[in-house]
């Protein structure tokens, strides 16, 4: 079964942390899909949703990572596996743990091309801008990480 909205995965997540001791949690688009707080120390949870109990494919944006490694500690990798009954199962990973798990494929550029010539394009406020020189530091920045120097 395909999910079209992680919505209640995350509401489930949520009553599980308060269910362990938590004093808050909520939904958050940044830094992490649930911010949480524990004792004064707040948590980060990025949900990752599969209906398979086998395997798990899927992609963390590099904003993830960013906010992962600055607060590694406190950070987790939340695969949560939607079982056929409609419960669902949480297996919680540190960063370093994700990392094992997680390859870098070479960059995506996207493009968004409107065929009404009325529409104006929109550009997403965390998009870069494509240009000459972006593409060419895209490009050594993977060349040297393939490469491994």
């Amino acid at each position: 079964m395909a999910f079209k909205s992680d919505v209640e995965v995350k509401q489930k997540f949520i009553e599980k942390l308060l269910e362990e001791g938590f004093d808050t949690a909520e939904v958050k688009a940044k830094p992490a899909d649930i911010v949480a707080q524990k004792n004064g120390v707040t948590w980060y949870y990025e949900i990752k949703l599969t209906d398979h109990d086998d395997t798990c494919f899927g992609a963390a944006t590099l904003t993830e990572w960013e906010q992962a490694l600055k607060t590694s500690e406190c950070y987790r990798f939340v695969i949560a596996i939607r079982h056929q009954n409609g419960g669902y199962e949480f297996r919680e990973f540190t960063p370093a743990e994700f990392m094992k798990f997680s390859t870098i494929p070479p960059f995506k550029v996207y493009f968004n091309i409107s065929l009404d010539v009325k529409r104006k394009r929109k550009q997403t406020r965390s998009a870069i801008p494509m240009t000459e020189e972006n593409l060419q530091h895209m490009l050594d920045v993977f060349r040297i990480m393939r490469e491994g120097k």
